[in-house]
């Protein structure tokens, strides 16, 4: 095989030399989207785990004072994220328990150790100082101040700043999500970049406890739109009937409630265990057995074409008005 042309081989390297550099850029800055999904899902779950921790919490002090949580909610929360991340990104882990389950880390640069410190105090304490001094000002009526007053002037500063910062978090935001580098600002500002922390493991979503918990919403669902039209005790006089009648087994009838005096309802003894309940406004039934107008018709109601009798177990599907002679 003959050598290359000299004039071919210069050629092919000075190509070389000019694309590479714009490849490696171009790498170095565009993130897959893959890392995108991870670095937002990791927010997420640091924010799912936070409310998770809020509700003992919560309950703990309701016990000390009722209305005690809601009104340090904020506080709650500023410790609760405080300690998290001292547990986690503090302690040299170099990523919270989110990004960890999500293969992240943060990069180790120069000074890593004092970006990471100045990041907690700016994420975390930095909006709890900015909203009590908010709700203080607005507390203190600085809103509704004169408008040539130093206290009016701060106040339309303090809301001018906010908007500011709203504006920059969506323009961060949509460079996020174009470049998928810096969630947020703060990480913008202190150069805290998000990389795999093993980068031989290649990211992959698993939907199964998605899908277990769309399953069982959906059950749930049909469970409480199915409960108010079932009638429980039209279905346990159903099923007792027709395994009766499966099973050949002879009705079984309480003997005491057989043993009644006539004119003592069934339905008042079982509920009130009491022989000396006559029957109010007697009606009987077509088995010739007599109870109150409201118990035998209230039970027909519950049971409807189920209903049978405390003293005989025959079934009861009209009554007439008890008329003693």
């Amino acid at each position: 095989m003959s050598a290359p042309d000299p004039q071919w081989a210069n050629a092919w390297s000075s190509t070389v030399s000019r694309t590479e550099p714009r490849l490696t850029h171009t790498h170095a800055t565009v993130v897959s989207r893959n890392v995108r999904v991870s670095k937002l899902d990791a927010e997420l779950l640091d924010g799912e785990l936070t409310q998770m921790l809020r509700e003992p919490v919560s309950n703990a002090l309701s016990l000390v004072r009722p209305g005690l949580a809601e009104t340090y909610r904020l506080e709650i929360d500023t410790v609760i994220r405080a300690v998290l991340f001292w547990l986690s990104v503090g302690s040299h882990r170099r990523a919270t328990y989110a990004q960890g389950l999500q293969n992240l880390q943060y990069a180790r640069t120069s000074g890593f150790a004092r970006r990471v410190h100045l990041f907690g105090i700016l994420s975390i304490g930095g909006p709890y100082a900015w909203a009590r001094m908010v709700g203080s000002m607005s507390l203190a009526g600085w809103a509704d101040a004169p408008h040539t007053s130093i206290r009016a002037l701060v106040w339309r500063l303090v809301q001018r700043i906010e908007r500011i910062t709203k504006v920059a978090a969506l323009l961060n935001f949509a460079a996020f999500l174009a470049l998928g580098q810096y969630p947020s600002i703060v990480e913008r500002i202190l150069g805290l970049r998000l990389v795999h922390a093993r980068p031989q493991i290649l990211h992959s979503v698993s939907f199964e406890f998605l899908n277990r918990q769309l399953v069982w919403h959906a059950f749930t669902e049909f469970v409480m739109f199915a409960m108010p039209l079932v009638n429980p005790m039209k279905a346990r006089a159903w099923i007792v009937r027709n395994v009766r009648s499966v099973l050949r087994l002879p009705i079984s009838v309480d003997q005491s409630v057989k043993e009644l005096p006539e004119d003592v309802c069934a339905v008042c003894f079982v509920e009130a265990r009491k022989d000396d309940t006559h029957a109010v406004n007697p009606y009987v039934t077509g088995c010739g057995h007599i109870y109150c107008y409201v118990c035998i018709s209230m039970r027909m109601m519950a049971e409807a074409d189920e209903c049978s009798c405390l003293r005989c177990g025959a079934k009861v599907d009209k009554i007439r008005q008890y008329l003693q002679l």
